[in-house]
């Protein structure tokens, strides 16, 4: 019996501040210059749909892997802590 996937309950709090990562790695790569394809597959080596449902967290809210932040920080040549200094 196959096991039936429990969504992830996310509080409003929590999901205004995906909403805020999200948008912000968004506005970084922008500034940088790269279509959101091209930073998913060279910078951050992330498949670009991975990348896209990334981006589109900010505006859905939707929880991603603490590994996709961790490779899109590195793509934008930030770490954890420069990157939410400010947020």
């Amino acid at each position: 019996m196959k096991e039936v996937k429990k969504p992830h309950e996310i509080t409003d709090l929590d999901r205004e501040t995906i909403k805020s990562i999200a948008a912000k790695a968004k506005a970084l790569r922008i500034k940088m210059g790269y279509s959101y394809e091209e930073f998913a597959l060279h910078h951050a080596k992330i498949n670009r749909n991975t990348y896209f449902k990334f981006e589109k967290s900010a505006t859905t809210g939707d929880n991603f892997t603490i590994n996709t932040l961790a490779r899109v920080l590195r793509g934008l040549d930030q770490n954890f802590k420069s990157f939410f200094q400010d947020l």
